[in-house]
């Protein structure tokens, strides 16, 4: 049998693949954003961060069972496989549609694709290519080199349109016959697919559009939908894992032991603020898709999407119309979210493209009358080029930044700690996973300003560090119950209107200033208190305003002495220095770089002005000619000079 029309064959290579590719640029542990915490929640089966994601943790939990490696590799690695199981499902979605699919009325053949059922060496090679391209896009290859969600995401993603084309397909050509087995199973992948990620609601318009295209606006339909429902409130039971571990000991993030609580984690209230904020944002977030968008295949399949478009029009138009919709809605909806890492947001116009993508190829084929070897060669070449193209910025295979930088933090801080940190994304959400799984560092707290404005954090404070909590117990307990206001009546505070509103927001605000202060005064003579840079930049809520900041590694020690400290050495602060110059990588060698210049600054103050040289030295190494570093350079000799 000829091996270019054995479907099975390249079923296997879809998968096989990417498979093979995203294990070699794998990260080998901790990576940016919810990694740690993910990882964290997955091996002590606690619930991490809105909306929860009960079945990824679940799956994540299995694989921590497998029997070799550390816990974050085998779930770095059942992400890799998440991904590539997507590509699988995506091949045969796309064989799917270009090998006969018709959408159209019963008996009206005037708008279906033109058949290549008898090319099975073109529908295969066509279908490979573009769940190739899908997969060695940008985002998309990225979503497989780390832990994260949208691994399972865009599985269950790919898989309910497949289910869903399939059910529509199948009653439009039944003769009046309805297969059921179909739509059910549609519910059930839609409803697993809601436990995972609440971006599911992108398909909404398109599914709407298409599943009265083909049902028609009747009460048949509505019934229908209501017998769906059972399939997807049985997929949905997934959440039922709240209540079963919301009192947990790990970690239980807005702890849902009630029905308020367990509302407010999946329906991602807490983000709530950052969806719909303005216009501004919005245009921001467009403009960044459209500079992004074209890059992220490397243009050329782009281009014969545009095609693949066009030609559905003329061919098939309720899936031209239905491709558009989820396209189309994905975005408009998506760039309402003001958030730095937004570009995962637009995977399903992603997939939706990868779709076009093979309808255009198809097109330029049949006009071009392609022979077999240069189908062959295009089928591979497009590919090729996204690999090309993408695999220096996907290749994490030696990624240690963020395992590198948590621990100088942690190696920065003194026997029994307090560290007060808004840097989630780049080591305290690490600290969850070496904290809880690895034991490491037991004896420093690691306090998140910005989640301790959340309630359920309160609560992870009490069991995680007791002592801290008991010595400021009344503040805490004050605090809880300004923030439960907050949590029920969130708009009041946020955009406060009437005089009692603008009164229980500066009650909120006193309330929390007073906790922290009170954490900081009534520790001081136990622990070493910390705060990383940032925590004073927003001026209104700085604390600790009696205390003296001393730079000592990544961090700055508070202190109420005005003499230089003598007993002070050096932590041990290594790491690898990267030219990468995304935001991620960035802000890691700006905070070694800041480090050697605060020291520095606070060594200049003493006069020690040979040891600041140093330091401002190794600070240039990272920014050769930086005008910051350089300043420096030339203060510390003219007051050499003035000696």
């Amino acid at each position: 049998m000829n091996i270019l029309g054995n479907k099975k064959v390249f079923s296997v290579l879809s998968f096989l693949i990417p498979f093979f590719v995203y294990v070699l640029t794998l990260a080998p542990g901790l990576y940016f954003i919810d990694t740690g915490e993910l990882a964290a929640a997955c091996v002590k089966l606690g619930i991490a961060h809105p909306t929860g994601y009960p079945l990824f943790t679940l799956i994540g939990k299995v694989f921590t069972l497998l029997p070799a490696g550390e816990n974050i590799y085998k779930l770095n690695l059942m992400c890799a496989f998440l991904t590539a199981a997507t590509i699988f499902m995506m091949f045969n979605l796309v064989h799917y549609v270009i090998s006969g699919m018709d959408l159209n009325k019963a008996g009206n053949n005037t708008g279906v694709f033109k058949k290549f059922v008898s090319n099975e060496m073109l529908v295969n090679l066509v279908s490979l290519s573009a769940s190739l391209v899908l997969a060695f896009s940008n985002t998309f290859w990225n979503v497989a080199n780390s832990l994260e969600v949208y691994s399972l995401h865009t599985l269950l993603i790919v898989t309910v349109i497949f289910v869903f084309l399939k059910a529509s397909d199948i009653y439009v050509h039944g003769k009046g016959k309805d297969d059921l087995r179909y739509w059910f199973m549609f519910a059930f992948v839609l409803g697993l697919s809601f436990t995972n990620h609440l971006t599911t609601i992108f398909l909404g318009v398109g599914f709407l559009y298409l599943y009265f295209a083909v049902n028609g606006f009747r009460k048949q339909s509505f019934i229908k939908i209501l017998y769906m429902a059972v399939p997807f409130a049985l997929a949905f039971s997934v959440y039922a894992y709240f209540f079963i571990r919301a009192d947990n000991n790990s970690i239980s993030w807005d702890y849902p032991v009630n029905l308020s609580n367990f509302y407010r984690h999946i329906s991602g209230k807490q983000f709530s603020v950052w969806m719909f904020s303005s216009t501004e944002a919005a245009s921001k977030q467009f403009s960044h898709f459209v500079s992004v968008y074209p890059k992220e295949f490397f243009y050329f399949p782009v281009i014969i999407a545009l095609f693949g478009l066009v030609y559905s029009f003329f061919r098939q138009r309720r899936f031209f119309y239905f491709t558009l919709l989820l396209f189309v809605f994905n975005i408009l909806y998506a760039i309402n979210y003001d958030i730095h890492d937004i570009d995962t947001y637009f995977l399903l116009a992603y997939i939706v493209t990868a779709v076009w993508f093979a309808l255009g190829l198809i097109f330029i084929i049949d006009k071009l009358k392609l022979n077999n070897a240069v189908i062959v060669i295009l089928a591979v070449f497009l590919p090729a080029l996204c690999v090309y193209s993408n695999f220096e910025e996907n290749d994490e295979s030696k990624s240690v930044y963020v395992r590198e930088y948590t621990e100088n933090v942690f190696n920065s801080t003194r026997n029994r700690s307090i560290v007060f940190s808004t840097q989630w994304d780049f080591w305290v959400s690490a600290s969850f996973y070496l904290q809880m799984t690895e034991n490491y560092r037991p004896d420093v707290a690691v306090l998140d300003k910005e989640l301790m404005r959340r309630s359920w954090y309160m609560r992870h404070i009490r069991i995680h560090y007791p002592e801290i909590y008991e010595r400021s117990r009344q503040e805490f307990e004050d605090y809880y119950i300004e923030l439960l206001k907050f949590e029920k009546e969130t708009d009041r505070y946020t955009s406060p209107k009437t005089e009692s509103d603008k009164q229980n927001l500066i009650k909120i605000q006193n309330s929390f200033a007073a906790l922290l202060n009170s954490i900081v005064d009534r520790n001081y003579k136990d622990y070493s208190i910390y705060l990383t840079f940032e925590i004073d930049d927003t001026k209104n809520e700085r604390f600790a305003l009696g205390y003296r900041r001393i730079p000592e590694g990544l961090l700055l020690r508070l202190t109420e002495s005005t003499d230089f400290d003598s007993t002070y050495s050096d932590p041990e602060i290594k790491f690898v220095k990267t030219n990468r110059t995304d935001y991620y990588h960035s802000f890691l060698m700006n905070a070694y770089y800041m480090m050697f210049l605060n020291r520095a600054s606070y060594l200049m103050n003493f006069s020690k002005l040979d040891v600041a040289e140093n330091y401002v030295k190794r600070a240039l190494e990272l920014k050769p000619n930086d005008k910051t570093g350089m300043g420096m350079l030339r203060r510390i000799n003219d007051l050499r000079g003035l000696k």
